[in-house]
């Protein structure tokens, strides 16, 4: 029998706090900006540690698989008639306020039957996906492994007895997929001690029975249970990556202390930056040496080129966690793929997201979804694999531009079907250029420095009609 060192007490949240707190402001941040040019300094540049790590798989991967589940995927985003309003149903326990009682009886009669790592895996495969990333311990503090920190996790506390993060990194890698956590480091609002991003909800209405002077301390929770579950994170499984998430009261020291412990036992493992860093707060340099690459905000697709690696961690639908109860949409399968290209052409990876069912299956929605993109990447994923970011200054107006790592191919991506049958393109002095969608050669032109393209009546392919472009020279 493990030793419980958190108490089962909740850490009151707002039911209307965003999943990431990501309109939070720095100080200096003007009211309302969350743009790319304010996050972003251009003269920003990630260290040599980072870029090698990153350059071992990441930069080239581009697509990864986000997997929210937990207690919450029973509940489909509504308990007992409440908490439906909220868009993301892996906040059920602050949505529908929720008492520890009521959420623990929950969890212990959380039992996915039908989760089969291998099935999970395959599926990411045959789609494209080259890594997978899932929620080890969400805020709501209950771990999918099994661990010897706390009891509140679904080895110990739930009929189903089995450890799902290390079936599912067994099955990853079997498949040759590269395998990563998610855990909240900062929110757990299974314990008293860890912080909370506002106060617009009483303490009481979740917890009772915590005395009225109770004071928090959040360095007594990381002690007890944050840093030690990460470390066995990083010590039991062979992760390639580590996702935080919401840092609310995180500051240097206590960064330092997760990413040296994650260095410690894991050199090559990937760090994100909200480890420190909000999706959508100010990047600031002192801590770039803490955290590995960025993500952005929920569900964002970067508008320009950025000057540092990101990633953006996107969602099949509205919500993070499975949901059928209240208000959420699915994006179509045109729409995913638009924003994975938009997100690869500025520099980044998509992780996209996936909730599966409580009882352990995917969910059909996104693996058709997901299916979707699979099969365009089958005919025009050497536009996306271990591509870079568009060389020119600009994206045009129809698309996006990728391109090889030598310079020498532009893979130009037409997502808008101009009116007008043609398309130009200045500063690439192309020699070749032909369809991805059929082999086929395109009907072009140099003319100076202009690239015409004069395009069929119609799209080759109805989600992106992908021209390969070979140049008379680099193009970097």
């Amino acid at each position: 029998m493990k030793t419980n060192v958190g108490t089962v007490l909740l850490i009151c949240l707002g039911a209307v706090a965003s999943h990431a707190k990501d309109t939070a402001k720095s100080p200096n941040q003007p009211a309302g900006d969350v743009s790319f040019e304010y996050r972003f300094d251009d003269r920003l540049q990630q260290t040599p540690d980072s870029l090698a790590r990153q350059a071992l798989w990441f930069r080239d991967a581009k697509f990864g698989a986000f997997i929210h589940f937990g207690v919450y995927s029973t509940l489909e985003g509504e308990y007992e008639g409440r908490g439906s309003g909220f868009r993301y149903s892996e906040w059920i326990q602050i949505s529908a306020q929720m008492s520890a009682k009521e959420y623990h009886a929950v969890a212990k009669t959380f039992n996915p039957t039908e989760f089969d790592a291998d099935a999970w895996a395959t599926t990411f495969k045959d789609c494209g996906i080259k890594y997978v990333v899932i929620t080890s311990k969400h805020h709501d503090g209950f771990a999918l492994f099994d661990s010897m920190v706390s009891d509140y996790d679904i080895v110990d506390y739930t009929p189903f007895k089995r450890d799902i993060i290390k079936e599912l990194c067994d099955a990853c890698h079997k498949q040759g997929l590269k395998f990563g956590v998610y855990y909240s480091h900062a929110q757990d609002w299974d314990e008293p001690d860890a912080p909370y991003l506002n106060s617009r909800c009483k303490r009481n209405v979740l917890h009772p029975d915590l005395l009225a002077d109770f004071e928090p301390d959040m360095d007594r929770y990381i002690a007890k249970k944050s840093l030690p579950q990460v470390e066995e994170l990083v010590k039991n499984y062979d992760l390639d990556l580590i996702w935080f998430d919401t840092p609310v009261g995180m500051d240097m020291e206590r960064a330092r202390r997760f990413s040296d412990t994650v260095r410690k036992y894991r050199p090559d493992c990937l760090i994100n930056s909200r480890l420190i860093h909000r999706g959508k707060g100010k990047i600031e340099p002192e801590y770039l040496p803490l955290y590995d690459y960025v993500s952005i905000g929920d569900k964002e697709v970067p508008t320009k080129k950025l000057p540092l690696y990101v990633e953006s961690p996107d969602s099949v639908s509205s919500s993070f966690g499975y949901k059928t109860k209240g208000n959420c949409y699915y994006h179509t399968e045109k729409e995913m793929i638009h924003r994975f290209v938009h997100t690869v052409c500025a520099g980044g990876n998509a992780l996209i997201n996936n909730g599966p069912m409580g009882n352990g299956r995917l969910d059909p929605e996104a693996v058709r979804i997901y299916g979707a993109m699979g099969a365009w990447l089958k005919v025009n994923g050497e536009s996306i694999y271990a591509t870079v970011r568009n060389p020119l200054d600009e994206k045009p107006e129809w698309g996006d531009l990728s391109a090889s790592k030598d310079g020498r191919t532009v893979y130009l991506h037409i997502l808008e079907w101009p009116a007008s049958g043609t398309i130009a393109v200045k500063g690439l002095p192309a020699t070749a250029a032909t369809y991805l969608a059929n082999g086929e050669n395109a009907d072009y032109a140099v003319e100076g420095e202009v690239l015409k393209i004069t395009l069929p009546s119609e799209p080759l392919d109805p989600y992106d009609t992908v021209v390969k472009v070979a140049l008379s020279s680099s193009s970097k």
